[in-house]
């Protein structure tokens, strides 16, 4: 069960938002708060995985609220926002998913089932506390991911990293044979890794170039990509640019 804490100034859509949540039989809601400090006091204190937050509120917003989380670790972050993706894109901030405003129960469980399943990662791995990239000086190790977790020192060459998403102060590498967390946010990982060899397409998503399989553009600037591993991943409009050199000349 995610233990979670909803945020939103907006009476009717906290109501519903909690009840969409604890209809999924994952969730369980330690608070429901208008106020964001409040809610604050709560996540502070510790035993939080989940928190839902409304982006514009009163004085505090759900993004400035993020910002002044002081466990370790932060709780994955969802927001609830009239706001479509390329705004909530824009706020810097690491939410594992959104869900928009009115509500559909739909898509408050796939969201909970995306919670849980980092979460469950995260906790698997929850002594994984540094990365390293091999320097490429060190030839015998050159290209490798180098991972130190609960006192082992695993290695990942990057042939077989097929791709990479966000979870928050986690990033979680994804093989195929293995998922591995990582505590470090995906945009630090982002600037360790060779630019020729992999590609953010999205705020919350890395991939590998060399496991791309298949790219289909949507509307609106987006993309649907499928790896190698059978994932398919959802290329953001803020990253089109990216996305379309890979198929230029096709």
């Amino acid at each position: 069960m995610l233990k979670t804490v909803t945020c939103d100034d907006e009476l009717p859509a906290l109501e519903l938002m909690g009840q969409m949540l604890a209809e999924t039989g994952d969730v369980e809601i330690m608070a429901q708060c208008q106020s964001v400090e409040e809610a604050l006091d709560i996540i502070n204190a510790g035993g939080i995985d989940l928190i839902v937050f409304d982006i514009e509120m009163p004085g505090l917003s759900g993004v400035d609220a993020y910002d002044r989380i002081t466990t370790d670790k932060k709780p994955l972050l969802v927001f609830a926002t009239a706001h479509p993706e390329y705004a909530v894109e824009a706020f810097g901030i690491d939410a594992i998913d959104y869900i928009l405003k009115p509500f559909d129960a739909e898509r408050v469980r796939k969201a909970v089932e995306k919670a849980l399943r980092l979460s469950k990662l995260i906790d698997a791995s929850d002594d994984a506390s540094e990365v390293e990239v091999a320097e490429p000086l060190a030839d015998e190790i050159a290209g490798v991911l180098k991972i130190r977790d609960a006192g082992r020192v695993h290695f990942i060459a990057y042939g077989d990293v097929i791709w990479i998403e966000a979870a928050g102060d986690y990033s979680l590498v994804h093989t195929h044979d293995r998922e591995a967390a990582i505590r470090v946010p995906i945009k630090a990982l982002e600037s360790k890794l060779p630019t020729d060899q992999f590609l953010r397409i999205h705020r919350s998503t890395i991939v590998s170039k060399a496991h791309i399989q298949e790219i289909q553009k949507l509307p609106k600037g987006e993309a649907q990509i499928t790896l190698t591993s059978g994932a398919v991943v959802k290329g953001s409009r803020s990253f089109r640019e990216a996305i379309e050199r890979l198929t230029n000349g096709v």
